[in-house]
C-alpha cells in the first residue's frame, strides 16, 4: 500500500511539470506579448485589397486593409501585412504564418473546418461579368452552359459554378488574370462578388455585369485559428463597433471611388 501511494505521488508531480496545458486559449495573449498581428489577405480585389503603384512606392489599400488597422489598434498592436495567392491563405494561417485572413471571404461548411470566422462585415451578391458586345447572348443561368467561365481559385464562387453552372469552370489565383482573359477572349464570362465585378466594370469599358438572378452569398468575415475564442471575441466587439456606425459602408464608398482614379 505504501509503495502504490508514493507511485501516485510521482505520477501526479510527473502531470503537474508536463507543461502549458494546451486546451487553454492564449490566442489574445500571444498577439499581445508578440506585439503584433500578421494579416493574410490576396490584394488583387478592388474595393476590397489592392496595389496602388507610385514609383518606387508599392502600398495596399481598400476596405478590408482598414478594417485591419482597427482590428490591430483595438488590440494594440502593430499591424503586418502579407499578400499572397487566394488558396495559399488557409495553409498560411493553419501552418502561423499570418495570424487572420482578411480577403473577402466568406463562410461554408468546408472552410469551418480549417478555421473560425468573426460576424461578417459586409454582405453582399454575386454576379457574372462578360465582355459587353456578348451581354445579350445571357438570359438564363442556363445559358451559361457549355461555355467557360473563370471564377477565383479557391473561392465560394468557384464551387458554386462547379455545382451549379453546368459549364467549363476555369479557377485562376488572381483576379486581374481573370479579368485579362475575359477581355481577350479565353473566357466566356467571370464570376466573381458584385463589388468587385463593379469595379472591373467601371474600369474596362469593355466588360458588363448581366443580372442571372443568383442569390447573394453570405458575408465577408475575418477568420483565424480554429480554437482561438478569447482573439475572435475581441475582433467581434471591434466589428460590431465597425457596423453599429456604418463605417465599412463609408470605406466601400471611398475606395470604390479610389479605385476608379487608381
Amino acid at each position: 500500500l505504501t509503495i502504490a501511494v508514493l507511485l501516485v505521488g510521482i505520477l501526479s508531480g510527473c502531470g503537474n511539470n508536463s507543461g502549458k496545458d494546451t486546451s487553454q486559449d492564449t490566442s489574445l495573449a500571444d498577439i499581445k506579448e508578440k506585439g503584433e498581428i500578421v494579416l493574410g489577405t490576396s490584394a488583387d480585389y478592388p474595393p476590397f485589397e489592392w496595389h496602388i503603384i507610385d514609383g518606387s512606392s508599392d502600398e495596399i489599400v481598400g476596405v478590408d486593409i482598414e478594417i485591419a488597422k482597427k482590428l490591430a489598434d483595438d488590440l494594440g498592436v502593430k499591424l503586418t501585412i502579407k499578400d499572397m495567392s487566394f488558396d495559399s491563405l488557409f495553409p498560411a494561417l493553419n501552418s502561423n504564418d499570418i495570424d487572420m485572413i482578411i480577403a473577402g471571404m466568406v463562410v461554408d461548411e468546408d472552410r469551418l473546418k480549417a478555421a473560425d470566422f468573426s460576424d461578417p462585415y459586409i454582405e453582399q451578391g454575386q454576379t457574372i461579368l462578360v465582355r459587353k458586345e456578348d451581354a445579350n447572348k445571357y438570359k438564363s443561368v442556363e445559358d451559361l452552359r457549355d461555355k467557360k467561365i473563370g471564377s477565383q481559385l479557391g473561392s465560394t464562387q468557384q464551387k458554386y459554378a462547379e455545382e451549379n453552372f453546368g459549364a467549363e469552370i476555369v479557377g485562376i489565383p488572381n483576379n486581374n488574370n481573370l479579368i485579362m482573359d475575359l477581355k481577350n477572349g479565353t473566357l466566356d464570362a467571370v464570376f466573381m462578388t458584385l463589388l468587385p465585378a463593379q469595379q472591373f466594370e467601371n474600369l474596362n469599358e469593355n466588360l458588363q455585369i448581366i443580372d442571372l438572378g443568383i442569390p447573394n452569398e453570405n458575408g465577408s468575415c475575418v477568420a483565424i485559428r480554429k480554437g482561438s475564442t478569447s482573439l475572435l471575441d475581441e475582433i467581434n466587439k471591434s466589428i460590431k463597433n465597425l457596423n453599429s456606425t456604418d463605417q465599412v459602408d463609408n470605406w466601400f464608398l471611398e475606395y470604390q471611388e479610389l479605385s476608379e482614379k487608381s
